[in-house]
């Protein structure tokens, strides 16, 4: 199959004169019959079956199950986590099954429960006369340990600063006044046009909201008397009698139009205080029934400890009193709800209704904590608990109405992306929604570890597909368990096979959590790796019992680090598996990419595994090596005609690698020992570099220096002035010739802190004395101090002629490998297109070029396009600031 046959069978179109269709967003572009029918003759080809059953036991959200029910394939889908079980439920199994007919239903439960949440929560949530409120702005308190005043805590007091606002001349912001009479803060509401920087012009002078800040890097500020709160202080407080909170601001609007803010009011606080009552009425009987979950966060988790920090002991403590109110009495619909559907629908029917229903509110609980926090900037957004990938307790949060607007606007995602997701599966509304009937594609959903398939017999899978998570990058569980206490109190009598247990497990997560191997006589992080390789490598065992031995499994992987690749590869080989083939995708959006301060892998490496032959001998590395080197160098252009370019291109070799090394069992070096992939990975980053540098120098490192070798690939590499210390290590071996840590102690290119390192600028390094400006001083054995040095002299001297007679006297003029140096340099350092943020080191030496004939007759310099005014035509480098 040719690459242009396999880009159409995923739903691109044909290339036009060779290109590739850039345009199609396959995820939201259903695969056409005519792609369906030829990749089920080819799966019937191979394995005799048109619909051949497609295993992840790593499912999470179903993206891989979700694809191959698009292609009309079976489907086996599991995960450990309930929450990423029901959801794949509603992602796919259910839209197969009953249609797109199946919208009305859920629409009208879930108007249903919205129109009786407004009824019985509009007394707690007052509007004046003209206005709707929308939310509420809160900030965080605690008692100033001086002068016993409340203090509240916000990092800032803005709450429109957003450009549309600005055009209006209509910033807000709130001020705070000190009462110290009262013990307490009061607030005013300040309003005017855009003033210098980021402040707002008023009768009085020129305001910062910034100045006002209560709370800078966990370190607290009263207004009353002026007092630093230590961290340690705040933490004392919250621990011993619990964080307060205070209401500062409240948006709301008129009729239909724009949002709208003001100083809170008395109506705003009885509202407050009718919710606190009623809560404390109903909070004994709601926790007896369910409806508030009294669960404990637990401590052998990394979330646990940063919230046991604040005084937060329960999932009840990350909402305030009224938030609490308006959840519990949505599980309390949801349950009254719960007998009227069991009543009229077939069970099958009212198991996924309330199923939709209970993700719905969720979707709630997301948008209505004190984990939440709003943008003033840019459009004015809400942003939820997971807006981060983490759950983070804002100092200032804010919370939606309850009564109406919550409920209304969250849950309505809910309704329109299961049509959605019935237009993108391709599912018609023929099913009567009435009986629940088998869909047409096979699938199976299942809560189970992958470490121990029981439920699937031997040799029964033809096709593994799977994500397997990486070492501790995301901590599934921990985030999952502010989910899962809602769900299970809206959902356990309906699963209750997922919801038995009290919170998600933990214990059996195929993750690194050194929370639970706390005082083990041992390193946690390193009992927590060990678990994790444990359970990667048993993962990978029930893998290779499944598959049928004519299977193909595929490995999804984009982690950076090589000590996760080898844990990946290892566990694969020792389990049986020959990586057969290797795919390197671009997976991230272009405009993310390139970004002169920050380095991110931004592909994934697809690694094709198939069952190793039995009779696949033991190799010898020495015999290996060479191999692995040349499949490397016949694949980079491969790679890079694929848009993968940078520290990406180093991880995609690292498929070859493994192509090669993965042939037999087990590998030996030259004294008998086994040699892990990671010897491998080493020679694959070899190959790379030395193929990069010679296409970048079009010459062989011959004559180069290796500290201006590294240099050079570290910016080709990485792409960014900082990246991890590792990165920086790993690339150091593949060019020899130093020693890692003397690229900051001795020849002062880097500042390493914490497991991350910074290029230092050539003004830097010039004033730590790694290179001299005297010219009698000066050693050019080093070329990328020749280069830093007249920079520095540049950038100092604002002037050429310095430049022209330090390049005459030191030979440099005439050293060819040093204009070749030069010319590499511009290659490699980002090009960024906004003038006010370009590297000093990519703009000195341009500017040295444009200015100077002859540095312009020895380096080869392809000038970027000029900005007319039109923007930028590629890569959009403004929006990007703005995203950082």
């Amino acid at each position: 199959m040719t690459i242009e046959e396999f880009e159409y069978l995923l739903g691109l179109n044909r290339r036009v004169a060779g290109m590739q269709d850039k345009t199609t967003k396959l995820y939201k572009t259903p695969p056409s019959p005519d792609r369906i029918q030829k990749v089920q003759e080819l799966c019937e080809q191979m394995w005799g079956t048109k619909t051949p059953t497609v295993l992840d036991a790593f499912a999470g959200g179903g993206s891989i199950p979700f694809e191959a029910a698009r292609y009309g394939l079976n489907v086996l889908a599991s995960d450990l986590n309930p929450v990423a079980v029901v959801t794949m439920k509603a992602a796919i199994e259910y839209p197969l099954k009953f249609g797109a007919d199946l919208q009305v239903e859920i629409d009208k439960w879930v108007k249903w429960v919205g129109d009786e949440a407004e009824k019985r929560l509009a007394p707690f949530f007052p509007s004046l006369p003209g206005e709707k409120v929308q939310a509420y702005f809160w900030a965080h308190t605690v008692m100033c340990p001086n002068c016993q005043s409340v203090v509240p805590l916000s990092p800032t007091w803005w709450v429109d600063k957003s450009p549309a606002s600005a055009k209006k001349g209509e910033w807000c912001a709130v001020y705070p006044i000190s009462d110290l009479e009262n013990k307490r803060v009061c607030f005013e509401m300040i309003r005017g046009k855009k003033g210098s920087a980021t402040t707002i012009q008023t009768s009085t002078g020129e305001y910062d909201p910034l100045t006002q800040a209560t709370i800078s890097r966990g370190t607290g500020r009263c207004l009353n008397c002026g007092n630093i709160i230590e961290d340690e202080a705040i933490k004392s407080f919250a621990q011993s009698c619990g964080l307060g909170d205070q209401l500062y601001a409240v948006a709301f609007k008129k009729s239909n139009g724009s949002l709208q803010f003001r100083i809170p009011v008395d109506l705003d606080f009885e509202g407050i205080q009718k919710a606190e009552e009623s809560l404390s009425k109903k909070r004994i009987e709601w926790e007896l029934s369910g409806f508030i979950p009294t669960q404990e966060i637990p401590s052998n988790t990394h979330r646990g400890t940063d919230m046991y920090l604040y005084g937060i002991y329960h999932w009840q403590k990350l909402f305030n009193d009224r938030q609490l109110l308006t959840l519990a009495t949505y599980v309390e619909l949801i349950n009254e709800a719960k007998e009227e559907i069991q009543k009229s629908y077939e069970s099958g029917v009212a198991q996924v209704l309330l199923a939709y229903l209970a993700l719905a509110f969720d979707r709630c609980v997301d948008r209505n904590s004190r984990l939440g926090h709003w943008s003033s900037a840019s459009n004015m957004s809400f942003h939820g608990a997971l807006a981060q990938h983490s759950l983070n307790l804002m100092w200032n949060y804010y919370e939606t109405t309850g009564s109406s607007r919550l409920w209304q606007s969250y849950s309505q995602s809910i309704r329109n992306e299961y049509s959605d997701l019935c237009s993108l599966l391709d599912v018609s509304s023929q099913f009567n929604i009435l009986v629940d009937k088998d869909s047409a594609v096979d699938i199976q959903v299942s809560l189970a570890s992958a470490d121990s398939l029981i439920h699937i017999a031997n040799k029964s899978i033809d096709v593994v597909v799977t994500d397997p998570p990486y070492y501790d990058a995301i901590r599934y569980g921990e985030i999952s368990d502010f989910f899962y206490v809602w769900l299970r109190a809206n959902l356990l009598d309906i699963f209750p096979n997922l919801f038995f247990n009290e919170l998600t497990d933990k214990d059996n997560e195929a993750i690194a959590n050194p929370g639970r191997f706390r005082n083990m006589g041992a390193s946690p992080e390193e009992l927590a790796n060990q678990d994790y390789e444990a359970k990667m490598a048993l993962a990978f065992a029930e893998y290779y019992r499944v598959l049928r031995d004519d299977g193909v499994m595929t490995v999804q992987f984009n982690h950076k680090d090589s000590g996760a690749w080898d844990v990946l590869a290892k566990s694969l080989i020792d389990a049986g598996f020959e990586i057969t083939a290797s795919w390197a995708v671009s997976t991230e959006n272009p405009q993310n990419l390139h970004q002169a301060q920050k380095n991110s892998v931004s592909s994934t490496v697809l690694l094709v595994c198939r069952k190793r032959a039995p009779n696949a001998g033991q190799a010898w590395w020495d015999d290996l090596r060479p191999d692995v080197a040349n499949l490397v160098e016949q694949r980079a252009p491969e790679f890079e005609a694929n848009d993968i370019t940078g520290i990406d291109l180093y991880l995609s070799a690292f498929g070859p690698a493994l192509n090669v090394f993965s042939r037999n069992y087990p590998i030996l070096d030259s004294s008998g020992n086994e040699v892990r992939p990671e010897e491998a990975f080493a020679e694959a980053r070899r190959a790379i570099a030395n193929y990069r540098f010679r296409k970048l120098a079009q010459t062989d490192t011959a004559g180069f220096d290796p500290l201006t070798t590294w240099y050079m690939l570290a910016w080709d590499a990485f792409r960014a002035r900082e990246f991890p210390f590792d990165d920086a290590r790993q690339l150091a071996l593949a060019v020899g010739g130093f020693n890692v840590a003397d690229l900051a102690k001795t020849y002062k290119l880097l500042d390493s802190t914490s497991g991350t390192c910074k290029f230092l600028t050539p003004q830097q390094r010039h004033k730590k004395r790694a290179f001299s400006l005297v010219e009698e001083e000066f050693s050019a054995r080093y070329l990328i101090d020749a280069l830093h040095a007249i920079i520095t002299l540049y950038l100092e001297e604002q002037a050429i002629e310095p430049v022209r007679r330090f390049l005459k006297s030191t030979g440099l003029l005439s050293n060819d490998l040093f204009m070749r140096s030069w010319e590499v340099a511009l290659k490699v350092i980002p090009r960024i297109g906004d003038e006010r943020k370009r590297i000093p080191e990519e703009k000195a030496l341009a500017d040295l070029w444009l200015a100077m004939d002859e540095i312009k007759a020895k380096v080869v310099y392809v000038q970027p396009e000029l900005d007319l005014g039109y923007g930028q035509q590629t890569l959009n480098f403004d929006a990007i600031a703005e995203d950082t």
